[in-house]
């Protein structure tokens, strides 16, 4: 079988052998309960007390401002929700027209039970404006939740400025980090964020834990309710996949964000020459100020979905958008909101990682050409 491709590393990534090699005795051997108060159950609870201290030495947190969740779109509602909670007399909220689906859909159920909110407009590359973030604040704004890069196009968002602008306005600022961690360095006392989350499985990890970042002193109510983690988030503790994260939290520490400079190479290298070899190509998003690894890239009269499938029989992935939208027939609200010519041009998302090669990048630009030039030709 053909050596597969995978560029498709915004929807989620392979898991490091050295992360599952970290949760395996956690599955089996080292199976006891955090909560029990005998050594066995110690061994479990030590190892989540050491993962806690690697995930907040990434994001220069303390240790006490990490709750471990199952998915960071648990972490996105459950700061939002504990913001509409301890706010009852507050009933407005910034974000943007792009974010992601958990952060969407529960601003589209806030707006049922009354609450207004104001969707920032996007311009043509997808960056905001911040004067409109100005002239959006009210009297009764209790929340901003911007996120700090995008999952379709890569673009990232001048966080810091966002939390300076919320603090002098004594409003929470929620920064969903889930696509930044990893490639861009957070350290959320300079970008004066209240609550932001993050996800594994995007950084190396199986799918199914994240972490909340909520800072000291914020009111906070949670969304499960139970003993564990301080009382802010119930249920036990999914010990291995704590683990995992805290691991993958240590090798980003160790790298360095050095992995990035070759992931940025390989993205660069594949655009120019699908530029060089294509004509009528376009790439969206802000070229200058985006992740390293992210290309949302057109041809045009091509249909996204039809180079998906061609691709898909060269074992090559890529996808279309946010993979958490891949059942609905509808644009992307990402490029709707950058006003993009969708009717000729249907944009790929490529997401690279540092498991990508260059023969990797060479090898899917040949099968591109030759599929683009093929449906070009039948018209």
């Amino acid at each position: 079988m053909e050596h597969n491709i995978y560029f498709d590393n915004n929807a989620t990534t392979e898991c490091d052998t050295e992360i599952v090699e970290a949760m395996l005795p956690f599955l089996r051997e080292r199976y006891g309960n955090p909560s029990s108060i005998y050594s066995f159950g110690r061994e479990s609870k030590d190892a989540m007390t050491e993962a806690r201290n690697n995930i907040a030495e990434l994001l220069n947190a303390n240790q006490n401002e990490i709750i471990f969740t199952s998915c960071a779109s648990e972490s996105n509602v459950t700061a939002i929700m504990s913001a509409v909670k301890n706010n009852p007399d507050k009933k407005h909220i910034i974000t943007t027209k792009v974010e992601h689906a958990s952060i969407m859909e529960t601003m589209k159920y806030l707006e049922t039970l009354g609450y207004e909110i104001t969707y920032l407009s996007v311009n043509t590359k997808g960056q905001i404006d911040l004067s409109e973030l100005e002239n959006a604040i009210k009297k009764d704004t209790m929340l901003i939740a911007v996120m700090m890069a995008n999952n379709e196009i890569g673009n990232i968002y001048p966080i810091k400025k966002i939390g300076k602008i919320a603090k002098e306005h004594n409003i929470l600022f929620h920064c969903d980090a889930v696509q930044a961690v990893g490639k861009v360095k957070i350290d959320v006392k300079e970008l004066n964020v209240d609550t932001l989350s993050l996800s594994g499985h995007k950084i190396h990890t199986p799918k199914g834990i994240g972490a909340l970042y909520v800072k000291e002193g914020i009111p906070y109510t949670p969304l499960i309710f139970g003993h564990q983690e301080k009382n802010r988030r119930g249920g036990t503790e999914n010990v291995p996949y704590i683990v995992g994260l805290g691991k993958a939290a240590k090798l980003i520490i160790e790298d360095n964000y050095e992995s990035n400079k070759k992931i940025e190479n390989l993205r660069n290298k594949l655009e120019k020459e699908i530029k060089d070899n294509i004509e009528d190509v376009i790439i969206y998003g802000d070229i200058d100020n985006r992740l390293p690894n992210t290309s949302s890239i057109a041809f045009k009269g091509v249909k996204a979905e039809e180079l998906l499938l061609m691709l898909e029989a060269f074992n090559i992935y890529v996808s279309t958008g946010s993979a958490c939208n891949s059942e609905i027939a509808e644009p992307s609200h990402v490029l709707t909101a950058c006003r993009a010519d969708m009717k000729n041009y249907s944009p790929i998302r490529i997401s690279l990682s540092k498991n990508n090669t260059e023969e990797e990048v060479e090898t899917f630009v040949k099968r591109i050409i030759n599929i683009v030039s093929q449906i070009r030709k039948r018209g």
